[in-house]
């Protein structure tokens, strides 16, 4: 058991394990450069001696960052993998732009020049309520992808229903978070049907998907 211990015991300060490199992964949202920039202080460290709980306190408040999963990479080299929030839409408050989280939580401010293909929504009175907000970006967050990619931009009706700009000018009615798969589903269809007919109704209200309508 001594033996054990002073294994150990040498192990963790033992400069042979010092991390000499750091490898961070999974940051889109997040400036990679910056990171291993608010990491360097690790370097040098034995690496039986990084805890997750260090790491987060270097890398500090980062609304992108949901999770920070910490491994080491014998001899010498520290991995930070980063889990980043979701995506949803990218909110447009005057000449600023954020991409924002299914919380509504503000994740990044992006550039005019920003190729990021996710929902405009434009700053109103709605936004400004954060219960508001975070109902819209909530409602958001169960579309899919596929449906999502083809979305320009996305509002919020006063009865609480999510109402989505399609291409070639159509609107799209998803209503509320319920019956998420099936609204999918049906709306998957009439945008595939929306790209052989240019002639197809001009409103697709999926708020019953069991039932939908068009006109």
């Amino acid at each position: 058991m001594a033996l054990s211990i002073t294994a150990v015991l040498v192990l963790s300060f033992s400069p042979l394990l010092a991390a000499k490199k750091i490898e961070v992964t999974g940051s889109k949202l997040v400036s990679e450069k910056k990171l291993l920039e608010a990491l360097a202080p690790l370097k040098g460290v034995p690496l039986p001696r990084i805890s997750e709980s260090r790491v987060v306190e270097l890398i500090g408040d980062q609304p992108a960052v949901d999770e920070i999963v910490v491994r080491a990479k014998m001899p010498d080299t520290l991995v930070v993998e980063v889990v980043e929030a979701e995506p949803v839409a990218i909110l447009v408050d005057g000449k600023n732009s954020y991409i924002v989280s299914s919380t509504g939580e503000k994740l990044k401010k992006v550039g005019e020049k920003d190729k990021t293909k996710l929902p405009r929504v434009k700053a109103s009175d709605q936004t400004n309520d954060p219960e508001q907000f975070q109902l819209l970006t909530g409602i958001l967050s169960t579309v899919e992808p596929n449906v999502l990619e083809q979305v320009s931009t996305a509002t919020l009706t006063q009865a609480g229903f999510m109402e989505l700009a399609l291409p070639k000018k159509r609107t799209l009615i998803w209503g509320d978070g319920g019956k998420v798969a099936l609204k999918n589903e049906v709306a998957k269809i009439f945008l595939d049907e929306l790209k052989e007919n240019s002639d197809m109704a001009k409103v697709i209200d999926v708020t019953n998907p069991e039932n939908p309508v068009t006109y």
